[in-house]
């Protein structure tokens, strides 16, 4: 278990489609907050729909809001998703609902990927650094991080977490300029942009730079 929390090693327990497909294609990650706007909960699926008829593979942690969005919006225009969760199971064996969700509309085209098998443990701290290691999967799997809309948080908070990652991985972190006024969305948006990300205003932008910079890995693997 420690090595997991480490990173030192990691297995990953997979449920649903073969990663196969899914990692054939470029992916793309997307987060943002669980609790978004109306206005940044179309915008997260807009940018999951134009991502999967554009051919790329979205991926995220399936958290509610933002990620969720993104997720569906990926699945509902015939594309294909990679979910990153930090367990598969609940105490007791229930499955986490949010794999019961995704299975039963992504049997052919979503994959699940998770940390450990089942969440055997009652420690919080445990369980927000299975968390934080997800956020690195996801962002080390990806060719860019989109994110649409988050919340500003006092603590080192999911959404900033995996922005830090991405782009000390060197990877392009595509924020959107607030659609909402909302002081704390607009706080996030701040505070992204000042430490290096792109800021986005249009969808067919994060499309662009998101060919571009397939293009240059496709290069360099």
């Amino acid at each position: 278990m420690s090595t997991m929390r480490n990173s030192s090693m990691l297995i990953l327990y997979r449920v649903g489609a073969p990663f196969g497909a899914a990692l054939a294609r470029c992916l793309v990650a997307v987060a943002g907050t669980r609790s978004p706007t109306s206005l940044g909960r179309e915008l997260a699926r807009e940018i999951g729909c134009r991502l999967a008829e554009a051919g790329y593979t979205v991926v995220a942690g399936f958290a509610r809001g933002v990620d969720e969005e993104a997720v569906f919006g990926a699945l509902e225009a015939g594309g294909r998703v990679v979910a990153v969760l930090p367990y598969l199971f609940e105490r007791g064996g229930r499955l986490n609902p949010r794999v019961v969700r995704l299975l039963r509309v992504a049997t052919l085209r979503g994959a699940l990927a998770s940390a450990v098998a089942e969440n055997l443990v009652k420690d919080n701290s445990r369980v927000r650094a299975w968390l934080a290691m997800c956020n690195r999967v996801i962002v080390r799997m990806a060719s860019a991080l989109v994110v649409p809309e988050a919340r500003f948080k006092p603590a080192h908070w999911g959404t900033r977490c995996a922005v830090e990652h991405a782009l000390t991985a060197g990877r392009p972190v595509l924020v959107f300029k607030p659609l909402a006024k909302s002081g704390d969305v607009i706080k996030a948006y701040v505070y992204f942009r000042q430490r290096g990300a792109i800021v986005i205003e249009d969808v067919d932008d994060v499309i662009d730079i998101v060919e571009r910079q397939c293009r240059h890995r496709r290069k360099t693997v």
